[in-house]
């Protein structure tokens, strides 16, 4: 089963999203949210620093649209699963050639108008800092003709910690920042435009961690925007 863009049922899961997940987050967590302030393209490449299970909706809430998430292929296999992640827009890795398959998927949904999320980390952190993060989010935007809009997303882990088989109802407090989308100068080849956008990339989230974790006060944000609420 596949859900076309603007599909009923992928949108009513963004509007119960909007209208139970973000009060929760916001009194129970004391969640901030920081966005530019002039409204990011649709569709885009989100890529985000990845430190729970609950990133994704913490990433999809703030948006009107549903946007597309990764999930490995065997889950699939299960009927109510299966409907979930198409309602979801959700994109099958297969464990045996990820690279090809996440492409592939991506690129669709973001032809398709779909807006994808990525954690270019590739796994949640262990040590509560952000990884090194490879170059699969420049790759698919470039190929779709979209941009990457960094995100990153601090103590998300709160919420839902590594190792617990459900998450917390309360705790915080959480901040989730989204910048400016990274636009590389003309003229450059593939494979530089890719390595300039993943260096501006990491750049970019690194400074948001410095900022939140107060290791160095002070440090400029840009282009995270002017705080703008959702």
């Amino acid at each position: 089963m596949a859900f076309a863009p603007g599909a009923f049922f992928p949108r009513l899961v963004q509007l119960l999203g909007i209208l139970v997940l973000r009060p929760w987050v916001r009194f129970c967590f004391r969640c901030r949210v920081r966005l530019p302030a002039t409204p990011l393209p649709v569709p885009c490449v989100f890529a985000a620093n990845h430190r729970s299970f609950f990133d994704p909706p913490f990433v999809g809430m703030w948006h009107h649209q549903p946007l597309s998430y990764f999930a490995r292929s065997d889950l699939w296999k299960h009927a109510p699963i299966r409907f979930m992640l198409a309602v979801m827009y959700g994109i099958p890795i297969d464990r045996e050639n990820p690279g090809v398959s996440s492409m592939k998927g991506a690129i669709e949904r973001l032809r398709q108008g779909i807006s994808v999320l990525v954690f270019p980390e590739g796994t949640r952190t262990r040590s509560g800092r952000v990884g090194q993060m490879r170059e699969g989010p420049p790759l698919f935007a470039r190929r779709a003709g979209v941009a990457v809009v960094p995100v990153y997303i601090h103590h998300s882990e709160r919420v839902w910690p590594r190792g617990a088989l459900l998450p917390n109802l309360c705790g915080g407090p959480i901040e989730i920042r989204f910048g400016r989308p990274l636009a590389p100068p003309p003229g450059l080849s593939p494979r530089l435009t890719d390595a300039w956008v993943a260096a501006r990339l990491q750049a970019w989230i690194l400074a948001q961690e410095r900022v939140l974790l107060g290791r160095t006060p002070g440090v400029p944000t840009a282009p995270a925007g002017t705080l703008r609420t959702p």
